[in-house]
């Protein structure tokens, strides 16, 4: 249709939750109805960022303006829309394989004209799977490509492999693909940038944010990161109206740098991009080359979320087979997207919305009916469940269907309560307050005033284990969740219910005690070593009504089902108990007194995130342990290698760590454990535990005529039997003596690198013990460098004997 000098009119219809507007139009240039209908999408998110930022309905005026302008300034003679794989040709010509800065961060692509570019392999996936690392896209007359780190503006990074040749095609292409001649390039900051633009003929000039200074420019490079509102606003007219950005930052590095902050709703580079569908997240990616990323073809369609989406419709209505490795891709994708799309998108969450109408309550996982990696529908509903929850206000939850399987309802006729609370907010990390928020029960907390804003969180529920990467759930993927105290009253709900705590940020706040009310909450068993009346105890706390009890001393808190402590009498023992197992642990790492700010959590879970048990705050477990977690006999006479081995985790230290002894070193403190609270050392070649462990056959099967460290690092048991010889030679306080010096190191000291790690045991244990022990270490074929040994070459040599 022509629509030139002439007036058009057209209906902006979406979800109904959407803000969209009946406008219409006056389009001053050339152009044509396709032309506008594609860039419909970017409109609709513009227009809704505007409404949601200037509030009411006086911003129709303004947004029916924003659409005026946005067709009036198209630039003649300017590729203004993507066209599909000329583009991704265009930014790949020349391009087998780029640089990888640091560790990079990832991006997920919704837009209608938005696409990878590169990708790389996210971590803690299928080995197939990728995400992208570099995305572009068409902003109505102007192009955008964003890199998942700001080195790649960076003359060393530049230099490797093909980045240059990318970096090259990027600013070519926002240009206009060849449009311009000579377009001219703003770049703000970054000297290293400006320089190497210089030096490949580009013409370059210093850019701010500002429409007079981008006024002057056709393309700027920026790095993302903490830009003002104006800045935004002037940079988005920029590119809205024709002109190229390329811009990079890390995701994850801003979220580190900004805990306080979310990278979707704060991070400068998130705000800006939303309209186009391309946003940063909060994840980093692996290499898939040896200088960074291979561009070995094209990335897979899936790692663009509305393709994986019609894919997955198309899987549904049998029009397509998706592969394993293809529902793997789809799955990561979309589980991505959808956790961490802006608020009020308008590019795909109306889709979203009404695929989770269609099949909400399909078949929520649980023990009886766990959903695995191939039910696409059934993962996809209830990660759009765990995403709707995120941004559903406290007062519109309800309790979900699955909380009655896990982690339990709570008996109907169980009183509300109103309590006050002392929290001291000296010590850091989560306080348990003996209550327990009901399935969809709105709670209120109320802080003093100086608190809000300080950095403090309402956490409900104790599973923190997220089980997205597990192949099959046997629970909802995610049923904790934390809310900001940011007022002096914070309304907060879970649809699952769990455990209230108040979370103390790490860095002491200068709070001292407050007092904290919580209101509408169910009592939950709570036992406090010192300060809990046992006999209260008995007669009444054991008692509540709450499905997750727990026993807290000075230096542990543990977790379990109510069920499990109704018939405890006096927990005392078990609270004194886990204090000895964690004192020991500190011991033998040779912390100083009161070096432990804050008590450690061990909790149980139907399903974890690792393992059978892992480390952490909290500990976690699996529901099978949780009689032992709470038997103080079971622990100090049997012992439990699982729980000393995790708690063990928590005591060691990198610096004395090399690659191969992460589940080695560890045990050190379990044998620790096992001697001083459970009176079992190591005798005749044995390691304590239920299944003891013979040296002699785990020896029998290493060839001492020819070690090798590969073979030595496979079998954490026989690298074990190492250490342990070691400790019958020269005693525990030599592990002490060798810990401490460690723990005292300057940082120009620490080792940086596994040589070092090998080296540096090597000497510092020699010269503890008085003894050369560069021999052992040969024996053993655990390598370590001439200079070392020879450092230690005036201590007498040490072996064990008949070894």
């Amino acid at each position: 249709m022509d629509t030139e000098g002439g007036w058009i009119g057209f209906v902006r219809q979406g979800h109904p939750s959407s803000l969209y507007f009946d406008v219409v139009v006056e389009f001053r240039g050339t152009g044509n109805m396709d032309t506008i209908n594609r860039n419909e999408h970017q409109e609709r998110a513009t227009s809704q960022v505007l409404e949601s930022e200037k509030g009411g309905s006086g911003s129709t005026l303004k947004i029916g303006l924003l659409l005026i302008i946005s067709f009036a300034i198209a630039m003649p003679g300017k590729a203004s829309l993507c066209s599909g794989d000329d583009d991704l040709n265009a930014l790949l010509d020349g391009v087998a394989e780029i640089a990888a800065p640091g560790v990079p961060s990832s991006f997920f692509v919704y837009g209608p004209e938005s696409f990878p570019v590169i990708v790389g392999a996210p971590r803690n996936a299928a080995d197939t799977v990728r995400a992208p690392v570099i995305a572009a896209g068409c902003w109505q007359a102007g192009r955008v490509v964003a890199l998942g780190h700001k080195g790649y503006f960076n003359s060393s990074t530049l230099e490797k492999a093909d980045t240059a040749r990318l970096m090259a095609n990027a600013f070519a292409w926002v240009s206009g693909g060849g449009d311009l001649a000579s377009p001219r390039i703003g770049v703000v900051g970054n000297a290293q940038l400006r320089a190497w633009l210089t030096r490949t003929g580009h013409d370059v000039v210093e850019a701010a944010l500002t429409s007079e200074s981008l006024g002057a420019v056709d393309v700027v490079a920026v790095d993302m990161g903490n830009q003002s509102a104006p800045e935004l606003e002037a940079l988005s007219a920029f590119v809205r109206a024709g002109g190229g950005l390329v811009t990079a930052a890390n995701g994850w590095g801003w979220a580190s740098l900004h805990p306080k902050l979310d990278i979707i709703n704060d991070f400068a580079g998130n705000r800006l991009l939303a309209p186009i569908g391309i946003q940063w997240l909060n994840s980093s990616l692996k290499r898939t080359s040896p200088a960074g990323y291979a561009v070995a073809e094209p990335p897979s369609e899936l790692t663009h979320a509305v393709k994986a989406f019609n894919a997955v419709e198309a899987h549904i209505a049998g029009r397509r087979k998706l592969t394993q490795p293809e529902v793997d891709q789809t799955l990561y994708t979309l589980a991505r997207t959808i956790r961490a799309l802006p608020p009020n998108d308008v590019l795909f969450a109306p889709d979203l919305q009404g695929f989770f109408s269609n099949y909400e309550g399909t078949r929520w996982p649980s023990a009886k009916h766990p959903v695995d990696e191939s039910d696409v529908v059934a993962r996809m509903v209830a990660t759009l469940f765990v995403s709707e929850h995120h941004r559903t206000p406290p007062q519109s939850v309800r309790a979900h269907p699955a909380a009655t399987d896990f982690p339990g309802s709570v008996p109907a006729n169980a009183p509300r309560l109103t309590r006050s609370l002392i929290i001291d907010t000296t010590v850091p990390r989560w306080h348990s307050t003996g209550l327990y928020a009901a399935p969809g029960d709105l709670v209120t907390v109320t802080v003093p005033t100086r608190v809000a804003n300080g950095g403090f969180f309402v956490r409900i529920g104790a599973h923190s284990d997220q089980i997205w990467k597990r192949p099959t759930w046997k629970r909802m993927p995610q049923i904790s969740y934390r809310f900001p105290i940011s007022a002096s009253r914070t309304r907060v709900a879970n649809a699952f219910g769990g455990l209230i705590y108040i979370e103390v940020p790490k860095k002491n706040p200068g709070f001292g005690r407050i007092t904290v009310e919580i209101e509408g909450a169910v009592a939950a068993p709570l036992f406090v070593l010192g300060e809990t009346d046992p006999a209260v105890w008995r007669a009444e706390i054991r008692h509540a009504p709450a499905p997750w009890a727990e026993i807290a001393g000075r230096n542990m808190i543990v977790t379990t089902r109510s069920s499990e402590v109704r018939g405890l009498d006096d927990p005392t023992a078990v609270a004194e108990t886990w204090d000895r197992v964690l004192d020991l642990a500190a011991d033998l790492a040779a912390w100083p007194p009161n070096a432990r700010s804050s008590p450690e959590r061990f909790v149980v879970d139907r399903q974890i995130s690792a393992g059978s048990m892992h480390s952490g705050y909290p500990l976690m477990a699996h529901l099978n342990h949780q009689s032992n977690l709470v038997d103080a006999e079971h622990i100090r006479s049997e012992g439990n290698w699982g729980f000393f081995h995790e708690v063990g985790h928590n005591h060691q230290h990198k610096d004395w760590t090399f690659a191969g002894t992460t589940e080695v070193t560890v045990n050190l403190f379990t044998l620790y454990i096992y001697e001083f609270l459970c009176g079992i050392p190591m005798v005749d070649g044995e390691f304590p535990g239920r299944r003891k462990r013979s040296w002699a056959a785990l020896m029998a099967s290493y060839n001492f005529d020819n070690p090798t460290f590969e073979h030595w690092k496979e079998k954490a048991f026989l690298a074990l039997i190492m250490y342990a010889q070691m400790q019958q030679a020269f005693g525990w306080d030599a592990y002490r003596q060798v810990f401490t010096t460690y723990r005292v190191l300057p940082n120009d000291e620490r080792p940086k690198s596994d040589d070092e790690k090998r080296d540096q045991w090597l000497v510092r244990f020699s010269r503890t013990v008085g003894r050369n022990l560069g021999p052992f270490f040969e024996a053993w074929g655990i390598p370590t460098s001439k200079v070392a040994r020879d450092s230690i070459a005036d201590l007498p040599v040490w072996m064990p004997p008949n070894f």
